[in-house]
């Protein structure tokens, strides 16, 4: 990953599911460094957050925690994005919090064409 320290290209990550940040917490941290945006829902950030040893149970604060960790590329500030169902999506850029709000929709609007839920 040495070569990605200074690479104009944009590394983004999704922490994927709540067993990535307890069990592969080493690998998980050894790549963050280099991750220019990160992705998750409230359940992906409280698990971060137990395992890494954030005190907050905040959505924001977890954000604001991970969007300030170490970061190779200087030249780009960490996004952190988490949403949380139909409360508001969460987004921290550098230091600066933005929620979004989400509107709730019947289930007979839901098209899921991939079956993930």
């Amino acid at each position: 990953m040495a070569g990605l320290t200074n690479d104009p290209k944009t590394f983004i990550l999704n922490l994927s599911a709540p067993f990535i940040p307890q069990f592969f917490k080493d690998p998980l941290d050894s790549i963050l460094p280099y991750v220019d945006i990160l992705l998750g829902n409230e359940t992906e950030a409280a698990s971060y957050a137990e395992s890494h040893g954030i005190a907050s149970k905040d959505i924001k604060e977890i954000a604001k925690e991970i969007a300030g960790l170490p970061k190779k590329n200087s030249k780009k500030e960490r996004t952190v994005v988490f949403t949380q169902g139909t409360d508001p999506t969460i987004t921290v850029v550098g230091s600066n919090v933005t929620e979004y709000p989400v509107h709730a929709i019947s289930k007979e609007q839901i098209n899921d064409t991939n079956g993930a839920g």
